[in-house]
């Protein structure tokens, strides 16, 4: 059964250990890991805000990967949902965290829509969220991630 719980600062190490052991991670970005560093600071610089939420979830006390909720202004949720140990993938995690994440964000939240970012590369995810009910809103953004140019585009879930 998986659980989340909120992100704490030894989390990043963990988290770091996925990126650095992923090998599609260093397929795409071998020559730009070294100057473009992560490091635990930077996890926690991030997670430790007023701003962002971050969520670890766990299988039995492992593990498994991390998301984060972003409250918007006018009652939007923002969730960045990233699983990053490559070894359980397409087993049914990324859903069963989405699935949880919303109904804490239901459950905590005065919101009536969550709105997540997919990379138009990223064709699994998309599938995943389409089968929960997200749908796409029309909102393509180009940002730069290590040096290179990348599209994402928004999807929404409307709470009910």
């Amino acid at each position: 059964m998986i659980t989340l719980r909120p992100y704490k600062t030894e989390d990043a190490k963990i988290i770091l250990s996925w990126i650095k052991n992923e090998k599609s991670f260093f397929l795409w970005c071998a020559n730009r890991f070294n100057k473009y560093p992560i490091s635990s600071d930077k996890f926690n610089n991030i997670y430790n805000t007023d701003e962002l939420q971050g969520f670890i979830a766990e299988d039995d006390g492992k593990t498994i990967g991390h998301l984060f909720m972003q409250k918007l202004s006018d009652n939007r949720l923002k969730f960045g949902l990233i699983i990053v140990d490559s070894s359980i993938r397409r087993k049914g995690y990324g859903k069963s965290m989405l699935l949880q994440a919303i109904e804490y964000a239901k459950t905590n939240f005065n919101i009536n829509t969550i709105t997540l970012c997919v990379f138009d590369n990223n064709h699994s995810a998309y599938e995943c969220y389409k089968k929960i009910g997200f749908a796409e809103n029309g909102k393509y953004t180009e940002i730069e991630i290590l040096g290179e140019m990348h599209k994402y585009f928004e999807l929404e879930y409307k709470v009910k």
